[in-house]
């Protein structure tokens, strides 16, 4: 028998193969951040550290997930303010039951996250792109928005 293990986090409740999402990360080498090494991923790495706030670190490592390997990771746009606007995607095996992030408005998918801090969101869907799992069944993919500031060198810093 799998051992399950079913929590709450804000307005989901989450049902998780902790020991499988583990040994899933457990072997992956690195995040698709340090296979791209782009300039954009680049600058990932250098805060990955600091984006993810405590509250959902905990939460990774209840679902064991390691937030150092990301299944995909984009830069979306360079915001007014300076910050960079990032997309990332983890996966875990389970289930959830709450709002799921990814919708249909006007005959279109959109994706909807809901704000952890002001600069972080998150959202939960049933999806496997890009995925580490070589099992496909049962995996909810992790939606992340996050605000990132530009911490290497300028010169590499993307415009648009």
């Amino acid at each position: 028998m799998i051992p399950i293990t079913v929590f709450t986090f804000k307005d989901w409740v989450l049902t998780v193969d902790h020991e499988s999402t583990k040994s899933t990360y457990a072997v992956v080498e690195n995040g698709s951040a340090e296979d791209c090494n782009c300039n954009d991923c680049l600058n990932y790495i250098q805060n990955r550290d600091n984006i993810f706030p405590e509250q959902v670190k905990h939460l990774f490592n209840q679902l064991g997930v390691d937030y150092h390997k990301e299944s995909e990771v984009w830069r979306m746009c360079k915001e007014n303010d300076g910050t960079h606007r990032y997309s990332v995607i983890f996966h875990f095996k389970g289930d959830f039951e709450g709002t799921d992030c990814l919708f249909s408005l006007n005959g279109s998918q959109t994706i909807k996250l809901n704000p952890i801090t002001d600069s972080f969101k998150i959202g939960f869907m049933k999806g496997d792109d890009l995925t580490y799992f070589k099992d496909k069944n049962d995996l909810i993919q992790i939606e992340i928005e996050t605000m990132v500031p530009w911490v290497i060198d300028k010169m590499l810093e993307s415009e648009w």
